[in-house]
């Protein structure tokens, strides 16, 4: 079972135009670097036609949809259909990729809309897909998905730090 999960993986990576990279658990790995921030900038400047949400969280930082029913189900939705949750396990606790559920992300960053936002769109070295910048998903779209991962965290509430 174990290479037919690496080879769903690598094809996810691959489609997503990062082939050559693969997934790891490996704790010890190195986080992966922030996106250039120049692209990350422009990336996040509110623009005509954003979605009313996209252009909240462009200006404040924070997931409109946070905590939204319907937001999170199409999260879901988005997760299944994005092969999220081939790496990441149905629940997000975690396969081939980490678990999404603790709080204890493998890069700092994902403690934050925007920091979670940034690697869902740019994707990381660690064989992440860069979900944004493939097309794959829109920016309303990763949104979803952020609530959506967010409604599976299991962690501390006191710990919570994109509220």
């Amino acid at each position: 079972m174990v290479p037919l999960i690496l080879l769903v993986a690598m094809a996810a990576g691959s489609v997503a135009g990062v082939s050559g990279q693969t997934a790891t658990t490996e704790p010890s790995q190195p986080a992966a670097p922030p996106a250039p921030a120049a692209d990350l900038a422009a990336v996040l400047t509110p623009k005509t036609g954003d979605a009313p949400a996209v252009r909240q969280f462009k200006e404040s930082g924070r997931n409109p949809y946070y905590q939204d029913p319907k937001a999170i189900a199409d999260g879901f939705r988005l997760a299944r259909a994005s092969a999220c949750t081939h790496c990441h396990g149905e629940s997000l606790g975690g396969l081939i990729g980490p678990s999404l559920t603790n709080g204890n992300w493998r890069h700092v960053r994902n403690g934050t809309d925007k920091g979670m936002f940034e690697t869902l769109y740019f994707g990381t070295s660690a064989g992440m897909a860069a979900w944004g910048k493939s097309g794959s998903l829109t920016e309303d779209e990763i949104l979803k998905v952020i609530a959506f991962v967010r409604s599976k965290y299991r962690g501390d509430p006191k710990s919570i730090t994109w509220e």
